[in-house]
């Protein structure tokens, strides 16, 4: 009998009713990995969670052992479905997973991973009623990582530096962030985005992810539902592999989603060390002496990490990582002259060292923010202003003057000149007393109204025709109930009144309106006003003194 889609087997505990439906299920794709899986479902089978409010759906994607034996050998607390198919890989295994299971919110998960008791009740967590969130939970490295290969040390690097990078605020998570080993999310926008393509055999989670925030999910990070992950890469052959198959199929997602900068696998050129990009260059020109430099480069690497450098192992590492990567991108291409053209293609479209499109997006900015104040001048003054005063308007209006700052600053930023992007924040602070990152992302058309004393954060997103008053704080901070790290989202049209105060991974819904002084920690639907208690004004009693307590003292005193 063929494998295909062939249902392996059920296990139910006590107490767990046959016609139930859970409140969560938990997908797992496995292969060749049994006693690594009995060890997560032992783990799953002590949370916190009832095991009445959740089940577990296990993929066998083709082991040459088959799991059906040892986990029906076993008497489960929760509810155990088992899925038998051919080897097809862990993106056809998860949707296989996700289209047996039966609960509204889905945790997927690896099978090598370690969880604790907590683990699937923080998940739940991360899920109040109406969100859309697509929740990444962290990965720790195993204690014994300093045992770990040194490819394995670079993964657990690159993890740490994506936490590290939304902890201080400096990346806000998206959908090209979205890895499969700690996720949640609703299987009803699991399905609506049409599931993993399995047409890919590496980032299937990253395509995902991006046709998931185009639906209108939300990505958000917690380092509360973690996971401990050991070493896999038992290999160093078998690492170099992954890395110049995430190359092939990375390029194949940018062919798939054009108009998704962080989709490319380009982008990273203008990213990395400069010292490092003729190397990467010479991945795409000659592949084979690239391949013959990268096996030198690595072996130097575990050198050194044998005399203790493990700095100067990483960097190795990082670097034979890259010129695999781009090996995979160039055989993807085709050759030296279509990746030449697939390159200058996305210069084009988005900019990089020639700036073209940085600085198309720079002027659109300054002119959309300009049409902005014209239009709201005609709506409450009953006159439109000349697009021919934008000059006149940049010199008199203050917050006119902090928003082409600010797009200057992010020009800079797109062009790859950091420096110039930081010290354009700090004239920003000296000269309006206002903290904006260079990383915030403030879209076209928006207005500031005086701008003195605002904070915004880098990971924060504003959408168009936002009207921003002075002293307003737009920052990073902790969910008190989901635990999860973020920036505000403000939609199109929102207003924000003086001194107003917006904080965490909150979203203020379109039209929406933030009166002043006004402390916003949770999500606002779209055409809202949020107000706050207006001052009392009694009348003054006859014969109180001008200069009691509370009372303003006399000019010349």
């Amino acid at each position: 009998m063929s494998r295909k889609h062939r249902e392996g087997g059920r296990a139910r505990g006590p107490g767990v009713a046959e016609s139930g439906t859970p409140e969560l299920s938990v997908v797992m794709a496995t292969y060749n990995r049994l006693p690594l899986l009995l060890r997560l479902l032992e783990q799953l089978g002590r949370q916190s969670l009832a095991p009445s409010r959740f089940e577990v759906v296990v993929v066998d994607d083709g082991s040459r052992e088959r799991v059906v034996p040892a986990l029906q050998a076993r008497a489960w607390p929760f509810h155990l479905e088992v899925v038998e198919q051919e080897n097809a890989g862990p993106a056809a295994a998860r949707q296989a997973g996700v289209q047996r299971a039966r609960a509204e919110l889905l945790v997927i998960v690896d099978d090598d991973m370690q969880v604790a008791e907590d683990f699937l009740a923080q998940h739940l967590a991360l899920h109040p009623e109406g969100s859309r969130n697509v929740a990444l939970g962290l990965i720790r490295p195993d204690e014994n990582l300093g045992r770990m290969p040194l490819f394995e040390r670079y993964h657990s690097r690159m993890l740490e530096m994506f936490v590290s990078d939304v902890r201080e605020g400096r990346l806000v998570p998206r959908g090209d962030h979205l890895y499969t080993g700690n996720v949640s999310l609703r299987r009803e926008d699991f399905l609506a985005a049409g599931g993993f393509d399995r047409s890919l055999k590496r980032s299937e989670d990253v395509e995902l992810g991006i046709r998931l925030e185009k639906l209108g999910c939300r990505i958000v990070f917690s380092e509360l539902p973690y996971v401990i992950h050991g070493s896999d890469h038992t290999k160093l052959d078998t690492w170099l592999k992954r890395a110049l198959h995430y190359g092939v199929f990375d390029l194949r997602i940018a062919r798939k989603h054009p108009d998704v900068q962080n989709a490319s696998p380009w982008r990273f050129l203008g990213m990395v060390n400069p010292l490092s990009r003729p190397l990467l260059g010479l991945a795409l020109v000659a592949p084979r002496i690239s391949q013959g430099l990268a096996a030198v480069a690595i072996r130097t690497g575990l050198a050194v990490d044998r005399l203790g450098q493990e700095r100067l192992a990483i960097a190795a590492a990082t670097l034979v990582y890259g010129m695999e990567y781009y090996r995979g991108v160039r055989e993807e291409t085709g050759g030296a002259w279509p990746a030449l053209k697939e390159y200058l293609g996305y210069l084009a479209r988005w900019g990089g060292e020639g700036g073209g499109a940085a600085l198309a997006e720079l002027v659109h900015g300054i002119e959309a923010d300009h049409a902005a104040i014209r239009t709201a001048e005609a709506k409450y003054h009953g006159e439109l202003v000349p697009p021919g005063r934008l000059p006149v308007d940049a010199v008199q209006k203050v917050g006119f003057q902090i928003l082409i700052q600010y797009r200057v600053m992010r020009f800079f930023r797109r062009v790859g000149l950091t420096f110039a992007a930081k010290a354009s924040s700090r004239l920003i602070r000296h000269l309006y007393g206002s903290d904006i990152h260079w990383d915030a992302d403030i879209a076209p058309g928006c207005i500031v109204v005086h701008g003195m004393g605002m904070a915004i954060n880098g990971a924060a997103r504003i959408g168009p025709g936002a009207v921003l008053s002075q002293q307003v704080t737009v920052g990073e901070s902790r969910d008190p109930v989901t635990g999860a790290i973020g920036s505000p989202v403000l939609e199109a049209h929102v207003h924000v009144g003086p001194g107003a105060r917006l904080l965490g991974p909150i979203t203020v819904g379109e039209g929406s309106k933030i009166m002043a002084n006004a402390v916003v920690l949770q999500s606002v639907p779209a055409g809202s006003i949020v107000e706050t208690p207006a001052s009392a004004v009694r009348p003054r009693k006859r014969g109180q003194s001008s200069t009691g307590p509370g009372a303003a003292k006399p000019s010349g005193t």
